[in-house]
């Protein structure tokens, strides 16, 4: 059993005609990224910003780890990369902007290896 100060909860949410589920799992992330091979960015830095960058254009640049944690590239972020990549931003300036935007941490689970530390704990109708 995973314990407290080293597990964190993870919900999916589906959509369907009856309403939407929430799909409630538990990763023991001590154990996960110990027994996986981890690509870890603690903040939106210039190695982030090279991999999100190369993963945008050339797509699923990560296939050689298990686990890819760090700062979400999500549509905020991906209008900035637009503009950088129009030319409209420099580098810096792209970086500056995503400096004050606020960025969450998500962890994506790229193998079979990883999906094994999950822990399904139960869905709710919402």
């Amino acid at each position: 059993m995973a314990r407290a100060l080293s597990s964190r909860h993870f919900f999916m949410r589906l959509s369907c005609t009856s309403g939407s589920v929430v799909s409630i799992y538990e990763i023991d992330e001590a154990v996960a990224f110990n027994e996986c091979k981890v690509l870890k960015f603690d903040s939106p830095d210039d190695a982030w910003f090279y991999f999100a960058e190369q993963n945008r254009i050339k797509g699923e640049i990560q296939r050689d780890y298990d686990l890819v944690y760090g700062p979400v590239a999500n549509d905020t972020v991906y209008q900035t990369f637009r503009l950088y990549e129009t030319g409209l931003l420099t580098s810096a300036q792209a970086k500056e902007n995503l400096k004050v935007k606020k960025l969450y941490n998500q962890l994506v689970f790229k193998t079979e290896k990883s999906l094994s530390f999950i822990k399904f704990l139960k869905s709710e109708t919402v």
